[in-house]
């Protein structure tokens, strides 16, 4: 703070010892001026006086005030948000762990519907092979004996002498339509329940490649491992019936000269594959030319449980690769002792 100064002028002694009003910008001081050069300092006496400091504003204690309180305030906001969050927190955790319980026991009963549907599939099949078979039997027991009387008696009296030629062209006809029937019969019988299965699925896909050489010119080849020569479980039959369809494919569609067909029994179950060096399919159109033969081989494996794949590009062949869950339990009590020609 500024103060101004004002000069004493000189007075005689007798007034050194009168006190002068000394007067500065916003305030006025008296001064005792008794005693001066006397050891005052500044030609102050040792008894003077300065005047008490201002007191302090009361806005300044206002604001102090109010910044105390708006202080408070926020804390005390700060406290309810943090309490507000956490029960917040606390009730999402308990709704997640709700939410959490009940997506596992969803989970678990779509588990539980999903081996149910399973169970009833393979049961299905296990029914259809089962009443596939006694169809068969049936139609060999019953049937095929009539006709192999039928063809017995007819040979018998085709070799009678005593038959006028005539007659005899005509039994020879009727000979002939009785074998042609009996060869149906087995085909039918074979198609039902195919009897080179008794013997293992390795002779049953070997048997079958053959016939397909046979018949097609292709040129066929067989790997196996792992399989034994014990009749076929239900899972055999499946796999068994999935090679006859592909063969087939490839047969109508592939205009392949190969076919190479792999067949093994692994810890996880059955694996077929099937590889030919036909014209292929095209990935653009291959929905259009699968038709129904790949198409019920797909719903065969899916009914299994197993997996499917699909390997083809034009020009270059296709590959299917087929894998299948190993059955429950092998199916032989149903199935009768094997003839001794379908093993040999």
């Amino acid at each position: 703070m500024n103060r101004s100064v004002e000069t004493v002028p000189h007075c005689p002694p007798q007034c050194l010892s009168q006190e002068l009003p000394i007067s500065s910008p916003g305030r006025a001081a008296t001064f005792g001026l008794a005693g001066f050069g006397h050891g005052g300092g500044y030609g102050l006496p040792f008894g003077g006086t300065l005047p008490d400091p201002p007191p302090a504003p009361v806005s300044l204690l206002l604001m102090l005030l109010l910044g105390t309180a708006v202080l408070a305030i926020l804390v005390a906001l700060w406290w309810l948000h943090a309490g507000l969050a956490a029960r917040r927190c606390a009730r999402l955790s308990v709704e997640l762990g709700r939410e959490r319980a009940h997506r596992a026991q969803a989970e678990r009963a779509l588990r539980d519907t999903q081996a149910s549907l399973s169970h009833l599939a393979a049961d299905r099949r296990s029914t259809r092979e089962a009443e596939r078979h006694r169809i068969g039997r049936d139609i060999h027991d019953d049937l095929g004996q009539h006709l192999l009387a039928l063809q017995l008696d007819i040979g018998s009296l085709h070799n009678n002498g005593q038959l006028p030629p005539g007659l005899r062209q005509q039994t020879a006809h009727i000979e002939h339509h009785i074998h042609l029937s009996i060869r149906s019969l087995r085909t039918v019988i074979n198609d039902l329940r195919p009897a080179a299965l008794e013997c293992g699925l390795g002779q049953a896909a070997q048997r079958q490649l053959d016939d397909i050489a046979r018949l097609s010119g292709l040129r066929c080849e067989l790997r196996t491992a792992g399989l034994d020569g014990q009749p076929a479980s239900a899972t055999e039959n499946a796999l068994f019936r999935l090679l006859q369809e592909a063969l087939s494919n490839v047969v109508r569609h592939a205009r392949a000269s190969v076919v190479e067909v792999t067949l093994a029994r692994e810890p996880a179950g059955f694996r077929l594959a099937v590889r030919d060096d036909g014209i292929g399919l095209d990935r653009g159109t291959g929905g259009a030319q699968r038709g129904m033969g790949l198409t019920g081989m797909a719903d065969r494996v899916a009914a299994a449980g197993g997996r499917m794949s699909l390997d083809s590009r034009p020009g270059h062949g296709t590959t299917i690769s087929i894998t299948l869950p190993e059955s429950p339990a092998r199916a032989q009590p149903q199935y009768p002792a094997a003839h001794p020609e379908y093993c040999a």
